[in-house]
């Protein structure tokens, strides 16, 4: 169904306002208060710099405010370089102790009708099915399938939703960590709420996060990494600041969480299934679910990497959830960063160290499973070493369908190191 494009702004906020605005999210049913042109300014910027000439108190009250007489519509020709361009501001409103540029600039509402659609359901249903057709969980769900997913529908939607009990266990793999599996019913809503918050959450994150993001990853963090250490390193020699912290996902404060989440969305219905999943209170994020990845990825995202761009102004670091590599030109300056970032993370976040490192490039950043340097990288020693221990281990006892399935996945990730001399050792290339 196509949307209504309605011109003219919004009365509800000045980032909405001018005749220049079209509003674009809203079903053609969703005829509300976005309709109507506001009596502001098209032009912020130009607004600025008029009022920036007066030399007055009142110029710092005038500096980001929108005027209806100061408005220089039609003033500038298109590719000027100036009409329609905006000066970078902070908000006023603070989450978890900082003030968040763009990360607060929309809150989002009604969308549960839009998670509850049966479209919807549908390609969360297809989602979480695949890979999991033998399992016990979708057999029975899929047994009355379209019964299952309209009462799940009635549940989320009049808020009746309660998630089920998951299934622990652990896995060792590099390190021990503890993993909750959720019932095949609680996969499909959560995959239903993602589809629709996950976007607006990711229009809010910054570039240089590459975990849980579309288009993103491991082999992308790496690749910007090295990219960057190339250019870097032909102006003299680079260092690098490695940070991680301790029990990431169980130290999370989901308190300060939740004030994230609040200042994004506003739809009662979909906050009502959030707190079915994630409580409002205490510490701490279960491994292995689908919000626990988008959260943790946003209770970094909305404050710390904008603490490291704009508050340090910072340009070369890049962060994969709890892991965190910033370049620099001086120890000295690395330093400065990691205090910086050690207090903010204490103080604003409720996260601690479990180490950290500065060290010259030359020596190699370990990143994402790989050793970095400006002219290769490699895999890291103990994904190697756990490499041949695996493969000793099938070909002693002859299990041929399991060195099949973890060198399928294995050399995938080797592919993007240079392994060559790596795999002809081991005999698997």
């Amino acid at each position: 169904m196509p949307r209504a494009s309605i011109f003219g702004g919004s009365w509800l906020n000045d980032d909405n306002a001018g005749s220049r605005y079209a509003i674009l999210d809203n079903w053609p049913d969703n005829s509300n208060d976005d309709i109507g042109a506001r009596g502001r300014s098209d032009d912020r910027i130009s607004t600025w710099r008029r009022s920036r000439s007066r030399q007055s108190s009142t110029t710092a009250m005038w500096r980001f405010r929108w005027s209806a007489l100061l408005s220089c519509f039609g003033e500038h020709v298109t590719r000027s370089g100036i009409a329609g361009r905006r000066e970078r501001f902070r908000s006023s409103r603070p989450v978890a102790g900082i003030f968040i540029e763009a990360f607060l600039t929309k809150r989002y509402r009604n969308l549960i009708g839009q998670v509850v659609a049966p479209a919807n359901l549908q390609e969360a249903y297809r989602l979480v099915a695949r890979g999991k057709r033998t399992s016990s969980g979708y057999l029975e769900f899929k047994e009355y399938d379209g019964l299952n997913l309209s009462v799940l529908a009635e549940d989320m939607a009049s808020g009746r939703y309660q998630a089920g009990t998951p299934s622990t266990f652990y896995v060792f793999d590099p390190k021990k960590r503890l993993i909750s599996a959720l019932p095949f019913r609680d996969r499909v809503a959560q995959q239903a709420l993602c589809l629709v918050i996950g976007p607006i959450f990711e229009r809010a994150l910054l570039p240089r996060t590459f975990a849980s993001r579309p288009g993103k990853g491991t082999h992308t963090g790496v690749r910007a990494l090295q990219s960057d250490l190339r250019r870097l390193s032909r102006g003299g020699p680079v260092y690098f600041l490695k940070t991680d912290f301790a029990q990431y996902f169980a130290s999370i404060d989901r308190a300060r969480l939740w004030r994230l989440i609040e200042a994004k969305i506003s739809c009662a219905g979909t906050l009502r299934i959030l707190e079915a999943m994630i409580p409002r209170s205490g510490k701490g994020l279960p491994i292995g679910s689908l919000t626990s990845q988008i959260f943790a990825n946003v209770y970094a995202g909305a404050t710390l990497d904008r603490h490291l761009q704009q508050g340090l102004e910072e340009k070369h670091w890049y962060r994969y959830m709890d892991d965190i590599v910033v370049l620099g030109e001086s120890t000295e300056r690395l330093r400065v960063v990691k205090d910086s970032i050690e207090t903010f993370a204490r103080d604003d976040l409720g996260l601690a160290f479990s180490k950290w490192q500065i060290a010259p490039a030359s020596r190699g950043i370990n990143f994402l499973g790989y050793r970095v340097w400006a002219s290769h990288k490699l895999l890291r020693k103990d994904s190697v070493t756990r490499a041949k221990r695996i493969i000793a281990a099938c070909r002693r006892h002859n299990d041929a369908a399991r060195l099949e399935k973890f060198l399928s996945a294995w050399l995938g990730h080797a592919a993007h190191a240079d392994s060559n001399n790596l795999l002809r050792h081991l005999g698997v290339n």
